[in-house]
């Protein structure tokens, strides 16, 4: 397992407070998959979670749930499992098409205060979805507005955070303008549901449009100039391409789609 993918399986199995990551998904992906073992991990160490998401996402995350033996009826029972509708949630805090902070601190800072007043000690789970629902409205300004009155709670309240985003990473304007934005208020990020899945068909991608002796040049320009990061090889790969040359990353992205699909149809 390489040392992103490791990063990434010590947030969903030992998240600790101020954590914030994000996970994005495209439109084959399960929702719920990484979700359900972000909840039942902590589950596993007595640590509540706080779900504000879609309807639809939260009964499939119940079915997930139970299919892994939990019984989400007890635990919401237990304030263990804790719910709220992302869409009705977002009513209680929007203002002329932003977020109002003192409201996003009452309604949500006031749900999370509940749940650390039932756990005291314990670091609370919670999964975001509003700033999806925001970004598919266009209202993009918005939604990292959410994202960075989520990092002020996390200043003064003990919980991790998960975000859900449904982009198509395969877009080179999703790599130029959304991605570096999302990413950049957040500690973790899985750009898909597989890492190692999207480092092969970015490798073969590449090596298909520039050749073998053109891909190593890819990959050592990146490591000489591209800034530290800790995002996945490939996904570098894809951030450096889409950044410095719009043509090359555009036959790259549309032959990785190809290779993406391939390898996911295998699978």
């Amino acid at each position: 397992m390489k040392a992103q993918s490791r990063r990434w399986h010590r947030f969903i199995e030992n998240a600790q407070p101020g954590d914030h990551a994000v996970q994005i998904l495209g439109d084959a992906d399960r929702p719920t998959e990484a979700l359900s073992e972000y909840v039942g991990a902590g589950l596993r160490s007595g640590e509540p979670a706080v779900i504000i998401a879609r309807d639809r996402h939260w009964r499939s995350l119940v079915r997930d749930l139970e299919s892994r033996g939990w019984g989400p009826a007890a635990l919401r029972r237990e304030r263990l499992l804790n719910y709220r509708d992302a869409d009705e949630t977002l009513e209680k805090f929007m203002h002329d098409g932003a977020p109002e902070p003192e409201g996003f601190a009452r309604v949500v800072g006031g749900l999370l205060d509940e749940v650390a007043e039932l756990f005291p000690g314990q670091t609370i789970r919670a999964f975001g979805e509003m700033v999806d629902i925001l970004w598919a409205r266009g209202e993009e300004q918005a939604a990292l507005a959410v994202e960075e009155l989520w990092n002020e709670l996390a200043r003064t309240r003990g919980f991790a955070l998960l975000c859900g985003y449904h982009l198509d990473i395969f877009d080179l304007h999703v790599q130029r303008e959304a991605l570096p934005k999302i990413f950049r208020t957040h500690s973790h990020a899985q750009p898909t549901t597989s890492s190692a899945r999207l480092a092969e068909a970015v490798h073969r991608a590449l090596t298909d449009v520039a050749g073998p002796r053109g891909a190593a040049r890819v990959y050592l320009d990146m490591a000489e100039r591209m800034p530290a990061t800790s995002l996945p090889r490939a996904q570098a790969v894809l951030s450096w391409l889409s950044g410095t040359n719009a043509r090359l990353a555009r036959l790259v992205l549309e032959r990785a789609r190809s290779h993406y699909a391939v390898t996911r149809a295998v699978a």
